[in-house]
């Protein structure tokens, strides 16, 4: 898995956190940017990579936190942590906030340790995915499904593969294939492929987004890759996808997929028991 080149923690200027360099390993710390250079930076960042802000630096007069607004509204695939001091007054901010798309929220009060930033960054990791995974996933998806399913958007947004999907839920491929089998999933393979292309229409849904920077964050070599994929596995072009919802159309599609193994599970499941009771009874036959 590409960790060490897809996870940035891009810093806003004046953002007040010390040690930083407790979090790199999994993260690579990147010199504080003005906002002005932001819009570029976060247009070609890897989905893996974290936004780090001060809303409070924002102080511009009259709309709240207008230039952090306008970043979430052009980029809601972006996964924001906000630091600032979580008191009584800011508890409406942070409401505002989190509605708005923030991942999480660092309080410089009581999470300035290297322990507790590590710990909100691994709960943001991948947050914005996995948040239109779980709404949009069929009510009759099971839990064991959801959860290898969110295992999968880890991996995907960092641009890995089966194996690492293996290695981020602790488990061998084999045991990961059985899991997915048993789970009515597609092969741990084919999971990644469709997690990748949900990860690809959620950030064609960014409007400050092209294709070429869509396909570009996303790992696949040109913009064409990606229309080709896409084409292949939802049956649509990028262009007619960006005029709605690009993830609402490929969780429909993904959404009737798991439908088609569901109903297949079940009937393997009942033609073995089926067998099973004719094995039974034919054995207690005099």
């Amino acid at each position: 898995m590409k960790r060490t080149n897809s996870r940035r923690l891009i810093v806003l200027e004046k953002v007040r956190l010390e040690r930083l360099s407790c979090v790199e390993g999994p993260y690579a710390v990147e010199p504080p940017l003005r906002w002005a250079e932001l819009e570029a930076t976060v247009r070609e960042a890897s989905p893996a990579s974290v936004v780090l802000v001060d809303p409070y630096a924002d102080g511009r007069a009259g709309e709240q936190f207008p230039r952090l607004r306008e970043l979430l509204r052009r980029f809601p695939s972006l996964t924001v942590v906000a630091v600032l001091e979580l008191r009584t007054e800011s508890v409406g901010d942070v409401m505002t906030l989190m509605e708005w798309g923030v991942s999480e929220v660092i309080d410089l009060e009581t999470e300035a340790t290297p322990g507790a930033i590590r710990a909100r960054l691994r709960q943001a990791h991948a947050r914005p995915l996995k948040k239109r995974l779980e709404a949009a996933l069929s009510q009759y998806v099971p839990p064991e499904a959801r959860n290898l399913l969110l295992g999968a958007a880890e991996v995907a947004v960092e641009g890995g593969s089966a194996a690492d999907m293996a290695d981020v839920l602790r488990v061998t491929p084999r045991t990961l294939a059985g899991q997915c089998t048993r789970a009515d999933l597609p092969s741990p393979r084919q999971v990644q492929a469709w997690m990748r292309i949900l990860l690809a229409c959620m950030l064609l849904d960014d409007p400050g987004r092209t294709v070429y920077s869509a396909a570009y964050a996303c790992g696949y070599s040109t913009d064409r890759s990606l229309r080709r994929a896409v084409q292949t596995l939802l049956g649509k072009d990028t262009t007619t996808l960006r005029r709605g919802s690009a993830f609402t159309a490929a969780m429909r599609s993904f959404n009737d997929t798991l439908l088609e193994l569901r109903e297949a599970g079940r009937a393997r499941r009942r033609a073995a028991r089926a067998k099973s009771g004719s094995g039974s009874g034919s054995a207690s036959a005099p």
